[in-house]
């Protein structure tokens, strides 16, 4: 019977351009197994295998190889923490198939939303950078407690100091909805967000998924 490193070893095997990364991402899931307990977490919930091949594949499709992002700076807006609860809506796409994460059953705090992203950067000898206003206490990578609903609340980042940047969870989170919910303020959040990206990415650097751009593209 395989197991999920397996199965999230065969859903990206065939699209990763550089043979080797198959030998990378089996030992980048030892580690977060042995660091993170991540396959107790996913016999509890399913959906973290789905969001850690979605993760991996972001990075491979951003960078070519996942050897690429190796001494890269990359921000996470809205990473996740250890204290994230089930939101009420969850539209990531399995890479290559499309297929969409039902939400679980489970009420309070899930480890789909802990800060798999950099946790996944770090094993790959990158530099990730969170930000989340969730509680990332004991985390290696540098993060940094930020409330994204606030103007001006990633002014103290430096302009042009990321390779990459990425925001997946901050407008379908409970905590932002409930702080936002109306329409027009989440549109405002937004747009603060997306201008900040063009601000914080170098010229060269890669813009590796937006939800504030998509947001803003279809309101």
């Amino acid at each position: 019977m395989s197991t999920y490193k397996d199965r999230i070893i065969a859903k990206l095997g065939n699209h990763l351009n550089n043979p080797e990364d198959r030998g990378v991402v089996s030992g980048m899931l030892n580690r977060l197994d042995q660091k993170y307990d991540l396959t107790r977490k996913i016999l509890k919930e399913p959906g973290v295998e789905d969001i850690i091949s979605e993760l991996v594949g972001r990075i491979e499709s951003s960078f070519g190889s996942l050897a690429a992002v190796r001494g890269k700076r990359i921000l996470d807006i809205a990473c996740g923490s250890n204290t994230s609860k089930e939101p009420s809506l969850l539209n990531i796409t399995i890479p290559f198939s499309g297929r969409k994460i039902g939400i679980s059953k489970a009420k309070g705090f899930t480890a789909k939303f802990e800060p798999w992203f950099c946790r996944i950067l770090l094993e790959l000898d990158a530099e990730p950078v969170g930000v989340d206003i969730g509680n990332l206490e004991g985390e290696a990578f540098e993060h940094y407690k930020v409330d994204l609903g606030l103007k001006g609340a990633l002014d103290s980042l430096p302009s042009h100091s990321f390779d990459g940047i990425q925001d997946s969870r901050l407008f379908g989170s409970p905590e932002f909805t409930t702080q936002f919910p109306d329409g027009a303020d989440r549109l405002r959040v937004a747009q603060e967000i997306g201008q900040q990206e063009q601000r914080l990415l170098k010229n060269e650097g890669r813009m590796i998924h937006s939800d504030a751009a998509y947001l803003l593209r279809n309101g």
